[in-house]
């Protein structure tokens, strides 16, 4: 019999564009990394074992994605992210290390928030996000003053 949630999370991720899908992966991996420090905190080691190999899987593919002629410095510098994870993950499994998957989890959340800030507020390069570094876009606006209007067309371009 079909499971209802599983198609359902199926459909999601058939359907969802590649900004989502990515949003989705780091989701995913802050998820199980939160449940590998449960089942560390628990003594629970093939719980703990088969998070972070979910969570190492999920770093893996977004770092076997990357496209390194398109996205130059950024690509490099996150394949090293990824690969820093990777070997947090593994020395916090080894030495039952919670700080080393907070640490990763950290990381996750920032790199989390800074995509889905890029997604949902697309802006020229240069221009500071107004929701994650807020004085910085003030001062932008003050030296900028057709920047609201700049950053509307752009907006437009980009929905369009």
């Amino acid at each position: 019999m079909n499971n209802p949630y599983k198609t359902y999370q199926k459909t999601q991720v058939t359907t969802a564009s590649r900004e989502k899908i990515l949003l989705m992966l780091y989701e995913g991996a802050i998820r199980f990394v939160k449940l590998a420090q449960v089942a560390m905190q628990e003594k629970k080691i093939a719980d703990k074992g088969k998070n972070l190999s979910k969570a190492t899987a999920i770093l893996s593919e977004l770092m076997a994605t990357l496209d390194f002629k398109q996205g130059g410095q950024l690509a490099q510098d996150l394949e090293s992210l990824y690969i820093f994870m990777i070997d947090k993950l593994i020395e916090g499994n080894i030495n039952n290390d919670i700080e080393c998957l907070k640490s990763v989890e950290g990381i996750l959340r920032t790199l989390h928030a800074g995509w889905q800030d890029v997604i949902e507020n697309p802006r020229p390069d240069g221009v500071p996000s107004p929701k994650l570094q807020p004085e910085e876009y003030k001062e932008w606006l003050a030296n900028n003053p057709d920047g609201a209007e700049t950053l509307k067309q752009f907006k437009l371009k980009a929905v369009g």
